[in-house]
Order: structure tokens, then sequence, then C-alpha cells
């Protein structure tokens, strides 16, 4: 699908000045997890709990790389071509979705380790604890305003007022798409509490010991 062009929504918000206003309010505070996990305890032991608290750490260092994976606005080359802040600012986007893209690579393997001692399975994943970075392929790009502007191209007499800066921009687009922010500010609409499977699926699970020798 082709992205939308700039008529289509206030291209014009994308700024530095309201770039930094945007940064200054931390909005990826919302997705910082406060909630326990559903599937399995959070104290839990072994091989599983060393996956755990090495993924606590891992979200609270890349909280923006996770805000931003599913808030990422246009920056377009007419952009760069007019002010250098732009490409700069992609650039350490950019960087801090591939840094943190490549920690959970390396931390995938304490779970792979996990799940071979019989700790869980990948349903683990799928518990509301986790936070998830979209694939390539997933179209989960922000462009600010693009709500309003299509329900005034719907309904001509609406005159729905537009967003005048990127943080009303965000309230509207968080509204109309609560996986912006991964569930976190509406617990109970995550697509992981309509799978009865994982309620408690870990809690009290004894891991088999191998056979000692003789």
């Amino acid at each position: 699908m082709r992205p939308p062009t700039a008529p289509a929504f206030c291209g014009h918000l994308i700024t530095e000045a309201n770039v930094k206003a945007l940064q200054a309010a931390e909005p990826w505070q919302v997705i910082w997890n406060i909630l326990p996990p559903v599937s399995f305890e959070a104290d839990v032991g072994g091989r599983l709990g060393i996956f755990i608290r090495l993924y606590r750490d891992f979200e609270a260092s890349e909280l923006i790389a996770y805000w931003e994976s599913t808030h990422k606005f246009p920056i377009t080359a007419a952009m760069i071509a007019q002010s250098p802040w732009p490409g700069a600012f992609a650039k350490q986007r950019n960087n801090r979705r591939s840094h943190a893209g490549n920690r959970w690579k390396r931390m995938l393997l304490t779970l792979t380790q996990a799940m071979i001692e019989g700790w869980c399975n990948l349903d683990l994943l799928l518990d509301p604890f986790f936070l998830h970075f979209p694939k390539r392929t997933d179209e989960v790009a922000w462009y600010p305003g693009i709500e309003a502007r299509r329900a005034n191209l719907a309904d001509p007499q609406l005159n729905r007022r537009e967003p005048t800066h990127l943080l009303e921009a965000l309230a509207e687009a968080d509204a109309a798409d609560p996986w912006r922010n991964h569930y976190r500010d509406r617990t109970a609409d995550h697509p992981a509490r309509q799978l009865p499977r994982l309620d408690r699926k870990i809690i009290g699970l004894q891991v088999a010991q191998p056979p000692v020798s003789s």
C-alpha cells in the first residue's frame, strides 16, 4: 500500500520545535510495565527467571525504541533538504531501533535455553507482560492528524478540528489505534486476554530434571 502524501495528514506539524516538545513530554512512559504477568509468576526461578529479569532491564532501557516503533512519523527527502535536523533525528531513531533489535536477538538465546529445559514454550511471548516490535511488513507508521482529515473528507460538513501540535495528534492516533501503545493503557483490550490457555499457564510448573547417571 502506498503511504499517504502530506495533504492527507498534517505534515506541517513535523517540525524541530514540535518534535522536541513531543520528546520532552516523554510519551513513551505510558507503555512502562506496571502490571503482573498473566501466564507466569513474576518471581519465577530457573532459566526462565533469568530471561524475565533480562527482559525487565531490556524493556526499561529500550522504552523509547519500543514507543517509536509504533509512532514513526515520516521524514522525507524534502524535509532533510530544508534542514539538517530531520536527517539527524531519523538516523538516531533508526539507531535506537537497530540497537534494541540486536539486544533482543541476543536475549532470545536465553529464552531458547529455557524452552529446551522445559520451562515454557513460545506462548510465553503472547503474555501482555512483553512488548513486541512490529514486523517490517506491518503498516504502523504514524501520520499526524490523519484521523481528522479522513473524518472531514468523509463528511465535509463535520468540520472536525485538526490538531495544532504533535501532542494533540498523538492523542488522536492513540485513541484510534490502541495497539500503538501496546495496549498498556487499555490492558483489558489486549488480544492475549482472549486466550484462556495463557491464564496461569506456567505457575507451579515443575521442570523435569535430567536422569542421574549411575
